[in-house]
């Protein structure tokens, strides 16, 4: 039987980060508190420590999925296919629809919790 919720201590989530991947790259880490990779619902923990890649390089992102981010720490600028930027810093919060294409500049250290819903399209 699955079970109805998930919990993490701090500790475990810090144990559990494992390279992301965006078009075959590892782009920062992820550590999953929810879901995994082609659910419908994802949850977790992405970072990007100083001096790793892709700290202050701009990364390409495409969102796969809707998502709802929370900035822990630190600071991204997102450029949109729209031609806006938005400088994000912590404590602010976003929401990116599935399909929106941007290009990502982190300022390391950097931490996102985000929350991921697959649409039906």
């Amino acid at each position: 039987m699955t079970a109805d919720y998930a919990v993490s201590t701090s500790g475990q989530l810090a144990q559990n980060y494992v390279p992301f991947i965006v078009e075959g790259n590892p782009t920062g880490q992820f550590s999953q508190l929810h879901g995994r990779t082609g659910d419908a619902v994802r949850a977790g923990l992405f970072r990007v420590l100083e001096g790793e890649y892709p700290d202050r390089e701009p990364t390409p992102y495409y969102f796969e999925m809707d998502e709802y981010i929370w900035i822990v720490e630190g600071e991204v600028h997102i450029d949109t296919a729209a031609g806006e930027t938005h400088v994000l810093r912590e404590g602010d919060c976003a929401y990116f629809r599935q399909g929106t294409h941007s290009t990502w500049t982190f300022h390391a250290p950097f931490r996102k919790f985000s929350i991921e819903i697959k649409q039906d399209k």
